[in-house]
């Protein structure tokens, strides 16, 4: 089967108002481009019945002469500017169907709230709504129910729900199998690492431009820019050739290189049994959120102090109040006190620290904002600590200050001689 034309559809009036950003269409491209499939265009439309109607029209049109994947997001809410469901049945020229497994959802929700199913507004009941005859996506997160509709053979056209988090739980638990079903991707090999503090600009011309034939001969690469690293995604039909790229990668950015630190440093935690804690000051405990984020993770994360004043510092981690004078709170020798202090006082055998300026105020010439001290302290006494000037704002640079922790805890645990 030839590889479809994929097209993603974000529909909201809050974003072609610019109210709002379409974070769902880049995360979705993404995650397919991971798998194997590239992204033809993006389109965002408002809520407007007739607009979406005519444009879907469209690509029914279009699948019945070329293989066509159509993912929408946004419309299946419960507010009466929601017109994904009544849209697609038009195009379809279908009825709807209560999907029941949702209704009782639904039903659930309102009973703890003291109420009654027949409290239930008919526009709050769309969402449990989908076309006669279609396949379900069932939402674990919300209640809107997402489906598959079939446009012509080997097209179709999914509907999502827009918010985040309930898109991208049926996306990756729901739909990803669907569609490897649908569109098999043959004899396509792929291979992901991660590159610490480097940008993609700089990533592109020190390695791809240097192998540019290479890339002219069918191989495929991409990179995703997050805080703190990027993404670094190579695909091909050629297992040689694709192992061959990611040695050189391997050698050329040696200390910089990783794969998923986030899952790495969970399994790794859980299969050698060692347990974890965290000392945050300008982080505000994000890197404490970051680690308990996949599940499982009580077997390995003690907890934390938030000491984000140097009188906590002082009294909850015994940081010396000689060593906040002499140095100051964002330093080395605070974080490396922070980290061997969080160790001893919660027995774990890995304490993480974090110590910085995340701003916008608050920077000093010899300290700007965005300086960072991250220490680490093992049971055995060990400790050592790094220093960092991330760029950005302030949500910016906490994300990458947690982010960078984790990566630097998942190569200290890799290179295997200091635990």
């Amino acid at each position: 089967m030839e590889h479809p034309s994929i097209i993603i559809i974000s529909t909201g009036s809050e974003i072609t108002a610019g109210r709002s950003l379409d974070t769902n269409s880049g995360w979705i491209a993404n995650e397919l481009f991971e798998l194997g499939w590239k992204v033809t265009k993006f389109l965002t439309l408002p809520d407007n019945p007739k607009l979406i109607l005519e444009e879907l029209s469209s690509l029914k049109e279009k699948a019945k002469t070329e293989v066509t994947l159509v993912l929408m997001t946004g419309g299946l809410g419960p507010t009466e500017d929601d017109y994904t469901l009544e849209t697609v049945l038009k195009l379809q020229n279908k009825k709807s169907m209560i999907v029941e497994k949702a209704r009782i959802r639904l039903q659930k929700v309102y009973e703890s709230r003291g109420k009654s199913y027949a409290d239930i507004l008919p526009v709050v009941l769309r969402q449990i709504h989908v076309p006669e005859e279609t396949f379900i996506l069932n939402n674990a997160v919300g209640i809107a129910v997402g489906f598959i509709e079939i446009l012509a053979t080997n097209s179709y056209l999914v509907c999502m729900p827009g918010v985040p988090s309930e898109m991208k739980d049926m996306f990756s638990r729901r739909l990803v199998p669907e569609l490897k079903r649908l569109f098999p991707r043959e004899n396509l090999y792929q291979k992901t690492k991660w590159l610490w503090n480097i940008g993609e600009s700089l990533f592109q011309k020190e390695f791809i431009e240097t192998r540019s034939s290479l890339f002219q001969n069918g191989m495929e690469w991409g990179v995703t820019a997050n805080r703190g690293y990027i993404k670094c995604i190579f695909q091909s039909r050629n297992l040689s050739e694709l192992e061959t790229i990611i040695q050189e990668l391997e050698t050329q950015y040696n200390s910089i290189i990783s794969d998923d630190v986030f899952i790495d440093l969970h399994q790794t935690l859980k299969e050698r049994k060692l347990s974890i804690a965290v000392a945050e000051s300008c982080t505000g405990g994000l890197l404490g959120k970051k680690i308990t984020d996949l599940p499982g993770s009580s077997e390995y994360f003690i907890g934390g102090y938030l000491t984000y004043s140097n009188v906590l510092k002082e009294k909850l981690l015994d940081v010396p109040n000689e060593i906040l004078k002499t140095f100051g709170a964002v330093s080395r020798e605070t974080a490396e006190s922070m980290a061997t202090n969080l160790t001893n006082k919660t027995n774990s055998d890995i304490g993480v620290s974090i110590t910085g300026i995340a701003g916008p105020g608050g920077g000093e010439i010899d300290k700007p904002v965005g300086t960072v001290w991250i220490g680490i302290s093992l049971k055995n006494g060990y400790v050592e600590s790094h220093k960092f000037s991330f760029p950005g704002n302030r949500e910016g640079i906490r994300e990458n200050a947690s982010n960078t922790a984790i990566y630097l805890v998942t190569k200290l645990l890799k290179e295997g001689n200091k635990l």
